[in-house]
């Protein structure tokens, strides 16, 4: 079996509109489906997902796809892990496909099954310790609640889990690269040792790394450590509980940020299913990024004391950046979203939502009596949110809580704006101000391309007539370079055929040509030859005028004759 017979047996099965909704909001538009971009901030929807073709595209940020780029850009997997995932969800049986071990298991999953395996030994091991368990429940954690985020325990042993995961079969690359032990003096050793252990999940449920709790009263051991970064954890865009609030954040229309591990717990036990935290850091774009997808609506919910008050603050900078809209509610001093439910209740703290801050009222309140100082902050913050229409909201609230003149206000964003010009400038796809690739395309050429990839049994008349050379466009020109190829080697000129052979430059263009909203072509014979020719009278132009420099008389009228033979056909 082939590649292309594979891959599409599983885009047969998978609904690419059905797949993108479960990441972000579509709604119908013509005959697309469009939502805000996953792959970059911004308040107006530019990105386009088109089911007849089953292809995506973004005119923001110019990213587009099928279903395996998509899932290779959200997930950050190869194409064989996304091959494989998606053979996964549609049902279609793993195998070899043409000698080639496309579908065996690769590095990555054998990083999830390592996890797995450890997850359900910390689990195990959580079941055998009373005193472990005592703890959780002391904490006022249900047994329910321990089953749900699969809480469990490491043991003071050296290598207790690594003898396990090696009796399991797994390799000790396998073990260090997922970070689970290392070796010391040449001995191996658990890196999770008299810990309370959290398991972290992507937003599919695999378990990609851990957070521990030290059991341990000495002041010598940190109190929480992470899994290191691993091929499938990168800590810096992952959110703890993300897996378990993704749905109740679409449905609730924001997610509630948090500090710790025990903050999301306790919050989910008491009905506040949308909570999540960064692990252990401070709030990252890329941690925001991936909550974005599912809401761009926030609530901080933070300690009251001088760290929350930061905590609140740095996430702000971030916040803003992304284009989201967030509120900040800091509990009294002394207090976490842990102890706080757990003393007063989810009915008091959803009572205490109500009086949320936003940003301008948050900054102005800490900055009390300095309100300029408070005004400054907020510009700087400010200067780095892409969305024209969310700073205007808050330069007016700005101006009206600091009563300062919105004008005056205006003139000094433009200030702060110049001074992170040059950072922000290499930030532009971030921002969606990359510029459309149909817009550097000329007419001719766009049209000719998108006839090939619409109608691939006219591809043998447009490859007859036309010489790729003469193409200005380089992107277009390589695109027609690969079906002549591929037609040369009587392959058939799909989707897929192309996607192999494309840079990821040029299958964004090809995405972008085929979602661009166009009603049936009429007369495409007729339309191939005008495109044709306007390619073959544009070369010609620039011919005659390199004949008239070079004063070349005799060349020159032939290049005039073959452009008014050309002209006379239309």
């Amino acid at each position: 079996m082939k590649y292309d017979d594979f891959t599409e047996e599983i885009k047969s099965k998978l609904d690419i509109v059905e797949l993108i909704a479960q990441y972000i909001e579509l709604k119908r538009a013509g005959q697309n489906f469009k939502g805000l971009c996953p792959f970059h901030a911004e308040k107006t929807p530019s990105f386009m997902v088109n089911p007849a073709k089953q292809i995506f595209h973004c005119f923001g940020c110019n990213r587009g796809g099928d279903i395996f780029t998509f899932i290779m850009n959200l997930e950050n997997m190869t194409f064989l892990e996304a091959v494989s995932y998606l053979a996964e969800r549609a049902g279609v049986e793993a195998r070899i496909v043409s000698g080639d071990p496309v579908i065996k298991k690769g590095f990555k999953e054998k990083l999830y099954s390592i996890n797995k395996e450890a997850m359900n030994f910390y689990r195990n091991t959580l079941y055998k310790s009373a005193h472990a368990l005592s703890y959780l429940r002391d904490r006022g954690i249900k047994d329910e609640v321990i089953e749900k985020f699969s809480l469990g325990f490491s043991g003071d042993d050296r290598d207790l889990l690594f003898t396990h995961l090696t009796q399991k079969g797994f390799t000790i690359e396998e073990i260090t690269s997922a970070g689970l032990s290392n070796f010391h003096v040449g001995k191996p050793q658990d890196f999770f040792r008299y810990r309370i252990i959290f398991p972290i999940f992507d937003l599919r449920g695999q378990c990609i790394a851990f957070g521990g709790r030290t059991m341990s009263s000495s002041k010598e051991v940190p109190k929480y450590i992470n899994s290191p970064d691993s091929p499938v954890f990168k800590k810096s865009e992952v959110c703890y509980g993300s897996n378990f609030a993704k749905n109740s954040i679409v449905q609730k229309g924001y997610s509630i940020i948090v500090e710790g591990y025990f903050d999301v717990i306790v919050c989910h036990q008491f009905g506040f299913d949308n909570a999540v935290a960064p692990l252990g850091t401070a709030l990252t774009n890329g941690q925001l990024r991936r909550i974005r997808r599912l809401s761009d609506k926030v609530l901080l919910l933070f300690d009251g004391d001088s760290a929350g008050v930061a905590a609140a603050k740095r996430s702000l900078e971030h916040i803003f950046s992304e284009a989201m809209v967030s509120k900040i509610l800091l509990l009294p001093e002394g207090e976490d979203p842990d102890t706080f439910l757990r003393k007063y209740g989810g009915d008091y703290l959803r009572n205490s939502m109500i009086g949320a801050k936003n940003p301008v009222e948050f900054i102005l309140d800490i900055h009390a009596k300095n309100k300029l100082d408070g005004v400054k902050y907020m510009l700087s913050v400010l200067s780095a949110c892409p969305d024209a229409l969310l700073r205007d909201e808050v330069i007016r609230a700005l101006s009206e809580t600091a009563k300062v003149s919105e004008l005056t206000i205006r003139q000094e964003l433009k200030n702060y704006a110049k001074k992170a010009s040059k950072a922000r400038q290499d930030e532009t796809i971030k921002e969606g101000k990359s510029p459309s690739l149909l817009d550097i395309v000329n007419k001719d050429e766009k049209m000719l391309l998108k006839i090939a990839l619409s109608y691939p049994d006219r591809c043998a008349c447009i490859i007859s007539n036309l010489d790729p050379v003469k193409i200005e466009n380089l992107r277009v020109k390589a695109i027609f370079e690969k079906i002549i190829m591929l037609h040369r080697e009587n392959q058939k000129v799909t989707l897929e055929s192309l996607y192999r052979l494309c840079t990821t430059d040029e299958i964004h263009l090809i995405t972008a040509l085929l979602v661009d909203s166009v009603s049936e072509i009429d007369s495409v014979e007729e339309i191939i030859e005008g495109c044709i020719r306007a390619i073959q009278i544009r070369d010609l132009e620039k011919r005659i005028a390199f004949a008239a420099e070079q004063e070349d008389v005799t060349f020159l009228h032939t290049l005039l004759a073959e452009k008014g033979r050309l002209l006379s056909k239309k």
